[in-house]
């Protein structure tokens, strides 16, 4: 009677290490992907200036050039005169203020911000990071505009394993929630990816619209992003 169980365990362990290496493996294309990364800037003067801070979404990693990240696009779209952006990869909502310290116009034509993924990722509470983000948008700069966008759903990025996304898909929710309510409270643009055409289309088709890490949006997924985006700008 135990040779079925014996070989059910065995099986399980094989499926685990094969997880295990393919995960691996992924991860690092993701770092190979972070490093050679340059994120999209213009130097000009401060007529139409663009401020872009976020995460690794809003530094174009998976993009195939920093032109076809939301940055370019948007940028390219609003025909912006200068574009300082001082994303990091990794970044999460508290570490915004930082990022806007930096900014060197007193006045933006746009500031985009792309944050929430990582908080996400790493289970962070939405009402956590809702907190950071109203804390973060008091704190910038003066602008004719500022847009917020978060990860469509972390729950379909496929380097994770198959039990985790449900519940990231979940937090995902409650996250554009949150977001939604802060940006109609502090005035502010808030593009809500939740029941997006573009969600979906990622989803269904992550061999297209995710790079080969299985997390960032590839050209043609931000290409997605970017069409939900231009209604508001």
């Amino acid at each position: 009677m135990r040779t079925p169980f014996l070989i059910l365990g065995a099986l399980l362990i094989v499926l685990v290490a094969v997880w295990g290496v393919r995960f691996y493996l992924t991860v690092q294309t993701s770092k190979k992907l972070i490093d050679a990364a340059v994120p999209f800037q213009k130097i000009g003067d401060a007529s139409h200036a663009v401020l872009v801070l976020g995460d690794s979404t809003a530094v174009g990693i998976g993009a195939d050039t920093k032109e076809e990240s939301v940055a370019g696009l948007v940028s390219a779209y609003i025909d912006a005169s200068s574009v300082e952006n001082y994303a990091v990869s990794g970044a999460v909502t508290e570490d915004l203020p930082a990022q806007s310290e930096q900014a060197q116009v007193e006045r933006y034509r746009l500031i985009l911000i792309q944050i929430g993924g990582n908080d996400i990722i790493r289970f962070k509470s939405a009402d956590s990071a809702k907190a950071n983000l109203r804390l973060a948008i008091a704190q910038l700069p003066a602008a004719d505009q500022i847009l917020i966008i978060s990860a469509g759903d972390v729950g379909g990025a496929t380097l994770f394993p198959f039990f985790v996304r449900p519940f990231h898909t979940r937090l995902n929710n409650e996250y554009h929630t949150a977001f939604a309510e802060l940006a109609d409270e502090m005035g502010v643009t808030y593009v809500n990816f939740k029941d997006a055409p573009s969600t979906k289309m990622i989803n269904d088709r992550p061999d297209i619209y995710l790079a080969k890490d299985g997390l960032h949006p590839s050209s043609a997924g931000y290409a997605l992003w970017f069409k939900e985006i231009q209604p508001y700008l």
